[in-house]
């Protein structure tokens, strides 16, 4: 399963790749099913290119990771995922902070083989 990722520091394109499956940027054009990596922009507010992404690909988005930096914005972290859910109706998968630890790619890992992967 292709994991696109839209990342500013690198925390989610680490995560991304550290997942062992193929990854591209959001910025690229996609043709195939896909679990989005992203983050928040501001103050818990969905980035302008991740929007972009989602109104052109939804029907391939099979669920989204949201990442963040818990201790500098604990208010605020992964802020964007409700709105994620609300607004564009994707399945979120889970919320990591920075690029994540093993037992978050584990459980995305088990998440892809148990929904996308049979």
């Amino acid at each position: 399963m292709l994991v696109v990722y839209d990342s500013l520091t690198g925390c989610g394109k680490e995560f991304a790749k550290d997942l062992g499956q193929p990854t591209q940027s959001v910025l690229k054009r996609l043709d195939q099913p896909c679990i989005l990596v992203t983050r928040n922009s501001g103050l818990g507010q969905i980035p302008w290119t991740t929007k972009r992404f989602i109104k052109k690909y939804a029907p391939l988005i099979r669920g989204f990771v949201m990442n963040g930096d818990q201790k500098r914005y604990p208010k605020t972290f992964c802020g964007a995922t409700d709105k994620i859910r609300e607004q564009y109706g994707l399945h979120h998968i889970c919320n990591i902070h920075r690029s994540g630890d093993e037992k978050d790619r584990t459980f995305v890992k088990e998440w892809l083989m148990a929904n996308i992967l049979d």
